[in-house]
């Protein structure tokens, strides 16, 4: 078992994912329903048994609730003529004139009694019987005191308390196979003081006929009893052929509350009881197991009909799984396509909106940023070799003008020249970055070579002033060597060189939109409006960049143009805005989201 279990281990990553969905399938899902459903169907018939006489409680217990409600709708009635004063300034005998009784009778006493029959179709008769007084005895709703001695007994009277009603039953209709339900209780003074009369509520038989009609809608073949709490038969609506010891024989189950199985005369009957505690009255519900032997085989034929629609959505989740499977198989013979030495060539097979689908989309997406990326550091390289070899153009001897120029600063702060000793340092650290190896820098070190810069041509050029704007967050980003200065130096040869009087430079780093902006800007002569078109015609791809490439010796503003695109995709790149005589202002535009993935690159 062991080596089996291992041979599995081992062996389940190189299966193909259609034969783990179909085994996954059978041995998680079906064979596991199966045998479950036929091992519950054989082991759970006592509890299926169970559950039926349960459900049949509920079924009683809920329609005795709702004649329980009813009940206490008509208990209800009480408080209407508890709380009538004129009733009870009645039964008290405040009345002195017999003018004002009357008054009052057809006034308020009259339409209490309108009301109560009017409240409840199913109350038959109210009449209140007053003990005090005997006035208004022509009136058929207050009959004399004594007539409620033949109604109750005592004990029955003296159950009868200031919060608590009486119900009592009675046969009626034809050979009493009706039962009839009066409700009593006493009237008081406002002060539950004395007792002023008892009234009553009389109930026709259509409630309990409403009850046992409700129980045979739920059950059409049932046997019904109605019994006291004594267990005395008062009514029952037979269906099946008892014989009188039979009927004792359920009488005598009558007492349990809970749903049970009997056995009489070799049959097996089921018997709920509910308990109607307001009237005083229990429910016995009697049924054939016959009943709940035909719904065991409308169970066995749905369970038939389950097996069909397993194997039915067995297999409709086959074809949903080849479609899904056969996605992820086509997309994995294409990825074992792809090489280290090819990255093109995207999938063009079938996709889809879901989850896989959303992999191959991400995937084609993926191989063309690859393909990208690719494309932009060999394009970085070649600039950045183009610039090197320009930079070893102007190199001569590095070291011995490093020692050279260090040498004359220190002459000159000996001979006390700090002007000279601080062009010297200038001079000297504007060579060391110029000529250093690094392929990237952060923009802070690219601004400090530009002041350094700056910082001659201010000892050089008179009333020469810089002004500096820079967000202090940004000075931390990556950015390509060289492409400040030569902004600095264009600003200086073509625009403030020949310019008489204050001569300003402006410096601006800010972020805005997604964009990363670094603004060069001078007030000197400007350009003129056809120059102008070429040179960001130029800068743009729509003219040939040969003419405008290099100022001199140095990196010319088409190669930082390209290599600041190259190094930050799409859209970045250097756009030239000037008018002739008032300035010209120099804009590098570079992606914030290209310089995220290069600040990603970077830590890695």
């Amino acid at each position: 078992m062991s080596r089996l279990t291992r041979l599995l281990s081992e062996n389940r990553f190189n299966l193909r994912i259609s034969t783990k969905m179909v085994l996954g399938y059978i041995v998680i899902v079906f064979l596991p329903f199966v045998l479950f459903g036929i091992f519950t169907y054989y082991q759970l018939y006592d509890k299926l048994i169970t559950q039926y006489q349960l459900a049949n409680q509920q079924s009683i217990e809920q329609i005795t609730s709702n004649v329980d409600t009813s009940l206490l709708k008509v208990e209800s009635v009480y408080s209407v003529f508890q709380n009538n004063p004129a009733l009870i300034s009645f039964l008290n005998d405040d009345y002195i004139e017999d003018r004002d009784l009357i008054y009052a009778f057809n006034k308020d006493i009259s339409p209490a009694f309108s009301f109560a029959y009017l409240g409840d179709p199913m109350i038959s008769e109210v009449m209140v019987y007053p003990r005090l007084q005997d006035r208004l005895a022509t009136v058929t709703v207050f009959p004399p005191y004594e007539e409620i001695y033949e109604r109750l007994s005592g004990e029955q009277l003296a159950r009868l308390t200031p919060t608590r009603g009486l119900w009592v039953h009675q046969p009626s209709g034809p050979g009493g196979n009706e039962l009839t339900l009066s409700y009593y209780h006493k009237l008081y003074n406002d002060r539950y003081t004395t007792e002023l009369g008892i009234l009553r509520v009389d109930l026709g038989p259509e409630l309990l006929h409403e009850l046992m009609q409700g129980l045979r809608n739920v059950h059409p073949d049932n046997d019904l009893l109605l019994t006291g709490t004594d267990g005395s038969l008062l009514l029952s609506r037979l269906q099946s052929d008892f014989t009188s010891n039979q009927v004792e024989q359920l009488l005598g189950h009558a007492d349990r509350k809970e749903a049970h199985l009997i056995k009489m005369d070799g049959q097996s009957w089921m018997v709920n009881i509910a308990e109607l505690e307001r009237a005083g009255l229990r429910v016995v519900e009697v049924n054939r197991m016959g009943t709940l032997f035909h719904t065991l085989q409308s169970k066995e034929l749905m369970a038939g009909a389950g097996l069909a629609l397993l194997l039915l959505f067995s297999v409709l989740y086959y074809l949903v799984v080849s479609s899904l499977t056969n996605r992820v198989i086509l997309l994995s013979r294409h990825m074992r396509r792809i090489g280290d030495d090819t990255v093109s060539g995207q999938y063009t097979g079938p996709t889809g909106t879901d989850e896989v689908g959303f992999l191959i989309r991400n995937y084609n997406a993926m191989l063309q940023r690859i393909d990208e990326l690719v494309s932009r550091v060999q394009k970085v390289e070649r600039l950045k070799k183009e610039a090197d070899f320009k930079m070893l153009q102007a190199q001569i001897h590095p070291h011995f003008l490093y020692n050279t120029l260090e040498t004359m600063r220190m002459l000159a702060r000996k001979e006390k020249a700090h002007t000279v000793s601080e062009m010297a340092f200038s001079l000297g650290s504007l060579l060391r970055y110029s000529l250093s190896r690094k392929d990237e820098v952060t923009l802070a070190e690219e601004l400090e070579n530009a002041e350094r810069y700056l910082a001659i041509h201010q000892i050089r050029l008179d009333g020469l002033e810089m002004t500096w704007e820079v967000e202090a967050s940004l000075l931390v980003l990556k950015c390509p060597r060289l492409i400040v200065q030569p902004l600095v130096e264009n600003s200086i040869l073509h625009g403030l060189s020949k310019k008489k009087g204050a001569k300003q430079i402006v410096i601006r780093v800010y972020e805005q939109e997604q964009y990363v902006y670094v603004e060069v800007w001078d007030n000197g002569a400007g350009i003129t409006a056809e120059r102008l078109v070429e040179v960001n015609e130029t800068l743009w791809g729509t003219r040939a960049p040969e003419a405008y490439r290099s100022t001199g010796s140095g990196i010319g503003l088409a190669n930082v143009h390209e290599r600041v695109a190259a190094f930050y995709g799409a859209g970045s790149g250097l756009t030239i805005k000037s008018s002739p005589g008032e300035g010209t202002c120099c804009t590098l535009k570079m992606a914030a989201e290209a310089i995220s993935d290069v600040e990603i690159d970077a830590r890695r």
